[in-house]
């Protein structure tokens, strides 16, 4: 990989502090402080992961480099691009042309524009057809999906549009927040193959991630975000082993992975799988599903889940997990078949007894509701569960927009988790979550399913956590039909 190490840095990150102002009742004004003395350096041609717990300021510190933060915040420090400081103007100038980002939300791309079109816009010379074709078939993503919209894709292709996006721009500066949750295993590994591309043809990359793994797969060095301030920088080869050259935080992250401790097997006592399905148990009969009258994605589906069983499923993305999760779940119709439960049809008043977990928890919640009014709608606001979901009390007079993706995951477990819900459905929740939360979260959910029988359907591309977690795994494309 092409290093540029001596000559003057491309980003540099120097004591940076991040405040809001925060106004109370009587127009009292108070800062929340969320960012304190960070300081890292890219280099051109270098990939420098940022990884660290949930909320601890990644995703804040690639807002404040493009400029993006809203009126409210309050900065000190320095941020400085080619030696320059980045200021207002500066920003405005060099965003989207010398800097780009791969946000980690799909919903920056635009609804009503085809996939195709959204990356041909960023193409400013050359064939843009050719140059968007080419661009799909790096990060693995069909020149058909080309034609579709972003609602057609599954997380993990809407993700990869968003790479092919940043990747066609001419920008030195590439940051990609959280640009891989939801990949399966080859389209990960192609998608870490065109990142390294862009750090071979000179280009710095600022890569933000939860996942450690595949951090060490792409970076040069670490750089480990903890509450808000920068607790370690560290080369990638430190991680091994049990951690002996990690410090203490960074160690717990690496040691919270599943191949590593994750947590004590003990906990997560067996349910073998019943090959008898009797009345009782979540039953997926035939259901087969097309868009549009086009072409099956799957047909003649039979599942089963056991109360208290926690099952896994593994595909590739686009296969059409996350279609079959909410056709179980009660958001989509199946061209045919039945679903049962304990015996009995989907139609029900009151808690839908299955619960759908998504995977993009902002498409999930009102953004336009305080937390507080998100627990207290579904009757969980004061429960116990809450600490050890890891919600804070403070969180619940803020809205969505004002709590990181994996905060936010944690408030859509708890609805889930609700005293009548008999069975329960993750779809890729943890992707956006840190290895330690990771752990805890997994913790919870299944010691729940367990002591209240309640059924989980697992929908993960790492095999790793599904080893860990669950009873049984099977292979997507060994219950379907097309």
């Amino acid at each position: 990989m092409k290093k540029m190490r001596n000559s003057n840095p491309l980003l540099e990150v120097k004591d940076f502090s991040l405040s809001f102002r925060q106004y109370k009742k009587g127009l009292h004004e108070t800062k929340l402080q969320v960012v304190r003395n960070l300081n890292m350096r890219i280099h051109a041609g270098e990939i420098v992961a940022v990884v660290g717990a949930s909320g601890s300021g990644k995703s804040l510190l690639a807002n404040a480099i493009l400029g993006i933060l809203p009126n409210h915040s309050i900065q000190h420090g320095t941020l400085n691009y080619k030696g320059i400081p980045l200021t207002s103007e500066k920003q405005k100038q060099i965003r989207g042309k010398e800097i780009s980002l791969i946000p980690q939300s799909v919903n920056a791309l635009d609804p009503l524009m085809k996939t195709a079109k959204q990356v041909q816009t960023v193409i400013r010379e050359g064939n843009k057809q050719e140059i968007q074709k080419n661009i799909f078939r790096k990060v693995g993503l069909p020149i058909e999906a080309g034609k579709k919209y972003p609602f057609e894709l599954s997380g993990g292709m809407a993700r990869r549009v968003l790479a092919a996006t940043a990747m066609v721009s001419d920008a030195e500066l590439i940051i990609a927040d959280e640009p891989t949750p939801g990949l399966d295993p080859k389209a990960l590994n192609e998608t870490v193959a065109v990142v390294k591309q862009l750090a071979t043809d000179g280009k710095g990359v600022m890569f933000i991630t939860h996942d450690i793994d595949t951090a060490l797969k792409v970076a040069d060095k670490v750089v480990v975000f903890n509450k808000g301030e920068t607790v370690e920088i560290t080369e990638a080869a430190n991680f091994y082993g049990h951690g002996e050259k990690l410090n203490h935080f960074t160690k717990a992250l690496w040691n919270a992975l599943p191949q590593n401790d994750f947590w004590d097997d003990a906990i997560t006592k067996r349910v073998r799988a019943n090959t008898n399905p009797s009345a009782e148990g979540l039953k997926v009969d035939g259901i087969s599903y097309r868009y549009q009258k086009g072409a099956y994605l799957f047909k003649n589906l039979h599942l089963f889940v056991n109360p208290g069983e926690v099952l896994g499923i593994h595909g590739y993305s686009g296969s059409g997990k996350t279609t079959m999760a909410q056709i179980i779940a009660g958001y989509r119709e199946a061209e045919n078949g039945n679903v049962l439960v304990n015996g009995k049809s989907r139609k029900y008043s009151g808690i839908n007894p299955v619960q759908l977990i998504w995977q993009h928890p902002e498409k999930a919640i009102n953004p336009r509701w305080q937390m507080k009014k998100v627990l207290a709608e579904c009757g969980m606001l004061d429960s116990d569960l809450l600490e050890d979901l890891g919600i804070k009390p403070e969180w619940f007079t803020r809205y969505p927009s004002e709590l990181s993706g994996g905060e936010l995951q944690r408030f859509c477990v708890a609805r889930a988790l609700h005293p009548d819900v008999k069975y329960i459905i993750a779809d890729e929740i943890t992707t956006m979550l840190d290895a330690i939360t990771q752990a805890k979260l997994w913790k919870t959910i299944v010691n729940h399913a367990r002591n209240r029988n309640v059924g989980v359907l697992v929908i993960s591309h790492d095999g790793k956590l599904l080893k860990k977690v669950c009873d049984t795994q099977i292979d997507f494309g060994d219950i379907v039909n097309v």
